[in-house]
């Protein structure tokens, strides 16, 4: 019955999107901050409890990546409604996520894969970008932080789509060309 826990735990991750988009737009960055930050501490604890107890399911390992992608693309939206990230900016996030998602579907068609493995850079671009959502919505609530430690954190975020990209196209999309071709 415990071996549940991780799952409702991802569960409140998935539900916790819609408030912190709510506040977000409306502009309680506040809320929306306290609410992002029990959703990236329940994405440590449900994971921990899997392998610490081994309740892992396969319903955890679809859900927990979908409920951390829909957290950031959420927020990211939100913060584009909101004005508080350039559209060109948001435009490059989400192409990027869209042309990984493209490359994977093709990867797993292809190769009959029930799973496509993440990159380091890819890991370190979500740091990243939880980093400046944490950054936005800290300088959004209190007005203390200057305007260039957004543009640092947006800078890292680019640094780390490149990288990505270029990890995916280097190996995955080799794969997929050779494959074609």
């Amino acid at each position: 019955m415990l071996s549940v826990i991780p799952n409702l735990i991802t569960g409140l991750r998935f539900i916790l999107v819609i408030p912190i988009s709510v506040y977000i737009y409306q502009g309680n960055y506040f809320t929306a901050l306290v609410l992002f930050i029990v959703a990236g501490l329940s994405d440590g604890l449900d994971g921990y409890l899997a392998r610490r107890f081994n309740w892992t399911s396969e319903f955890g390992q679809f859900a927990d990546p979908l409920a951390d992608k829909c957290l950031i693309l959420a927020t990211l939206l939100a913060l584009a409604f909101s004005e508080r990230l350039p559209l060109w900016f948001v435009y490059t996030m989400l192409t990027r996520d869209g042309l990984i998602l493209i490359g994977s579907m093709l990867y797993l068609l292809l190769f009959e894969s029930n799973q496509a493995l993440p990159n380091r850079w890819g890991k370190h671009y979500t740091g990243w970008t939880i980093a400046l959502f944490i950054i936005i919505l800290i300088g959004s609530s209190f007005n203390f932080l200057p305007r260039f430690v957004e543009w640092i954190a947006m800078s890292g975020v680019l640094i780390f789509i490149v990288l990505s990209l270029g990890s995916y196209f280097n190996k995955e999309g080799r794969d997929i060309f050779r494959k074609i071709i």
